[in-house]
């Protein structure tokens, strides 16, 4: 980074009302989604009625929807008939194979919009939201994430095959771990490039029924386990040569996650690897983290401790463990991180 590049920027009274109002754009395109808008003008114009019809919606409540959506560009109007601007039926179309409209289910999830709406009263006590308990079995966040994985889940899977294909590909077998696993992307792309790994994926029963579908479309749910529990007690009955643990280590204050890495370090095959992979902060300046930051505070707002780690205090943790030996990878314009560690003497 040069010197101009790392000057503050001066605040302006349009930056700040453009933070103060942005979640109103969120609430429209929340709502055009969850509506199907996009799809009700995938084969072409119609005006306002005909979309109303369409959704089964109220008439007046549409067409004030439809021109807030193109106010924010996300449709065009020419006389009357409105239609989707270019990229959307690609993008905003539920039967495109690059449908990202689901993303909204994650990105901009209930249970983010009403616990930040209570940030102020989170910080204040310090506490997470009543009643919200992200670690739990039935937390409903988890299957919409594995559900809908958001624009990086495949391109951090690719980098994580990528990082360990050297090491992965000349061995005869690789039993792959993947714990917290959501979607899975992360084992079943591997598996994907290697005819040799299997994957034992550990989550929530109903997430599993998820990532199950997955590792179907993939096309390796043969040699795929599933463990549904908890990942502090799910049964680990053998030794793996890779261990995943992928966003995971930050829903918990260190030392509990400093416990889970621990337990997993005594399930790892003498030269195997533990990976640990996702966000971080104090890696970089605040102002080039923010992903991790706004994570943070989701953190404090549904757990009890749970906060983001740097990935020196990763180290310390897999250091603790007798992994010793690390090496950091990133890829630009992926705001993640991946360290994969391994005991002393086991190899490059």
């Amino acid at each position: 980074m040069t010197e101009a590049d790392s000057t503050p920027q001066p605040l302006t009274p349009q930056r700040l009302f453009e933070m103060m109002a942005g979640f109103k754009a969120t609430a429209v395109l929340r709502a055009a989604v969850e509506l199907g808008v996009f799809d009700a003008l995938a084969k072409g114009p119609a005006d306002a009625a005909e979309v109303a019809a369409r959704l089964g919606a109220d008439p007046r409540g549409t067409r004030l929807l439809l021109g807030a959506l193109t106010a924010l560009r996300l449709l065009d109007e020419q006389g009357g008939r409105y239609e989707l601007v270019p990229g959307g039926q690609e993008l905003l179309v539920s039967d495109s194979p690059r449908y990202c409209g689901g993303i909204a289910a994650v990105a901009s999830s209930q249970g983010e919009w009403e616990a930040l709406g209570q940030l102020a009263r989170t910080v204040r006590e310090g506490t997470p939201v009543p009643g919200v308990d992200a670690l739990a079995p039935d937390f409903p966040y988890w299957t919409d994430f594995a559900t809908h994985t958001t624009f990086g889940t495949l391109r951090a899977a690719e980098l994580l095959a990528d990082v360990l294909d050297s090491w992965a590909r000349p061995r005869t077998e690789l039993n792959v771990l993947d714990v917290g696993c959501g979607h899975g992307l992360a084992g079943y792309v591997l598996a994907q490039r290697l005819p040799q790994a299997r994957v034992g994926s550990q989550d929530w029963p109903t997430v599993l029924e998820v990532a199950g579908r997955h590792a179907e479309r993939l096309g390796v749910r043969d040699r795929v386990e599933m463990l549904p529990g908890d990942a502090f007690d799910v049964p680990l009955t053998r030794t793996y040569d890779l261990i995943v643990l992928g966003n995971v280590l930050f829903h918990f204050p260190p030392e509990r996650a400093a416990a889970l890495v621990r337990r997993l370090a005594g399930a790892l095959a003498p030269d195997g690897r533990l990976v640990v992979m996702g966000f971080t902060t104090g890696d970089q300046p605040a102002a080039d983290e923010p992903h991790a930051h706004l994570l943070g505070l989701l953190m404090l707002s549904w757990t009890r401790g749970g906060e983001m780690h740097s990935s020196d205090a990763h180290r310390g943790m897999l250091a603790a463990a007798g992994l010793t030996e690390t090496e950091l990878h990133a890829r630009p314009g992926l705001p993640l991180r991946i360290l994969v560690a391994s005991r002393p003497g086991s190899g490059s």
